[in-house]
C-alpha cells in the first residue's frame, strides 16, 4: 500500500489531477440525522454522507448474493442492456439496478482534486476506501469515446472534461491501483452492479439486524403507494387465481362428461379442488388484508414518533426561554 510517512496519498499524480481546490463547489446543503446542514461547515460529515455506503457496509459480508466480484459494465453496455441511468446522490445506491433502470452517482468533482485529496480525504482511512473505491468505480465504466459521449449526456461526467483527459486520469489510477499492490478500498468496491430486489431481501431477512422498519422498507423502497406496494409483493396471486379459474373450467366440462360425472374418484377429486381454490383466495385476501392494516398502523405510529422527535429538537434548539 503505497504511503508517504505513514499516511495515504492521492490515488493520481498531481498532474492528472482534472480539478483544484480553488474551484470546487459543493452544495448549498446535505441532509444529515433530519436536518439540513452547511457542508462548508463541517466538511468531513459532508464526505461522510457524500461518499461512504453505510447501508452496504452493514451487508458487506452477503453481497455477493447480490451481485458478482467483477467491474461495472461499460455505460455503452448498459445502454445495450436498455437499462435507463437514473442519478443518484447516495452513495449506497451508486450501481444499483432494478428491472430496466440502474442509478449512478454523479462523479463528485472534489475527488478530482489532488489537493483535495491531501487536505481532507487521505487522513481517514475509511473515508479513503469509500472514496478511492468510489472514484475506481466510473473507470469501470467509462472507458471508450461512447461511454464519455453517454457519462456527459446523462451528466455523470463534466462536461468539460473532454476524453483524452479523462483517459489519462484514468490510466494514471488504474496504474496506480496495480503497481501499490492493493490500495486500501471499501469491500462494497469488490463488486460492481448489485441487484436491488436481492438487497432487499438481504434487509429485510435480518442480513443488517433485525428490525420493523427494514423489513418494511428492505434496502431501498421505491414506492411508498399502497397499489404499487400490493401490486409489486402479490401480483403473482392474480396468476395462480387464473390458473385455477382454468383448471376449475377444465374440471367442470369433465364433470359435464358423462363417464367421468358419474365416477365417485373424479368427483372428489373436483371437490377438492373447488374447496382448495376457495380457501387459497380467502387465505390470500385475509393476508393482503392483514399487511395492509400492519403498514397502515406502522406509518401512522413511524409519523407520530418521527413529529415527536422534531418537536423535541426543535425545543432543546430554542431552549426553555425562547418565545
Amino acid at each position: 500500500m503505497e504511503k508517504l510517512n505513514h499516511r495515504l496519498v492521492a490515488p493520481f499524480s498531481k498532474a492528472n489531477a482534472l480539478r483544484s481546490s480553488a474551484h470546487i463547489l459543493f452544495p448549498h446543503a446535505f441532509r444529515q440525522d433530519s436536518e439540513l446542514c452547511d457542508p462548508r461547515k463541517n466538511v468531513h460529515a459532508f464526505l461522510k454522507n457524500d461518499l461512504e455506503p453505510t447501508k452496504l457496509n452493514k451487508i458487506a459480508q452477503h453481497l455477493w448474493l447480490a451481485g458478482l466480484p467483477r467491474p461495472a459494465r461499460f455505460l455503452h453496455r448498459q445502454r445495450l442492456l436498455m437499462r435507463t441511468i437514473l442519478l443518484t446522490e447516495s452513495p449506497d445506491e451508486h450501481l444499483v439496478w432494478h428491472d430496466t433502470d440502474i442509478w449512478i452517482k454523479p462523479i463528485p468533482e472534489y475527488l478530482l482534486s489532488f489537493e483535495f485529496w491531501e487536505s481532507e480525504i487521505c487522513d481517514d482511512e475509511e473515508l479513503y476506501k469509500s472514496a478511492y473505491g468510489l472514484l475506481l468505480s466510473y473507470t469501470w465504466l467509462i472507458s471508450y469515446s461512447s461511454d464519455h459521449r453517454i457519462a456527459v449526456d446523462t451528466g455523470i461526467l463534466p462536461a468539460d472534461i473532454d476524453y483524452s483527459a479523462w483517459t489519462a486520469f484514468a490510466v494514471d489510477l488504474n496504474k496506480r491501483s496495480g503497481l501499490a499492490a492493493l490500495l486500501p478500498i471499501n469491500e462494497r468496491y469488490d463488486y460492481g452492479e448489485l441487484r436491488l430486489s436481492r438487497l432487499n431481501h438481504l434487509y429485510r431477512l435480518g442480513a443488517a439486524g433485525f428490525s420493523l422498519w427494514n423489513v418494511v422498507f428492505g434496502f431501498t423502497s421505491r414506492s411508498t403507494r399502497y397499489p404499487a406496494f400490493f401490486q409489486r409483493n402479490f401480483g403473482w396471486v392474480l396468476a395462480v387465481f387464473v390458473y385455477f379459474t382454468v383448471l376449475l373450467s377444465a374440471v367442470q366440462v369433465a364433470l359435464a362428461v358423462e363417464s367421468l360425472g358419474s365416477n365417485v374418484s373424479f368427483q372428489s377429486f373436483s371437490r377438492g379442488i373447488a374447496l382448495f381454490s376457495l380457501a387459497f383466495i380467502l387465505v390470500a385476501v385475509a393476508i393482503m388484508l392483514l399487511v395492509w392494516s400492519f403498514l397502515f398502523w406502522f406509518h401512522l405510529m413511524s409519523t407520530i414518533q418521527y413529529l415527536k422527535k422534531i418537536k423535541s429538537q426543535r425545543m432543546d434548539a430554542t431552549g426553555p426561554g425562547a418565545i
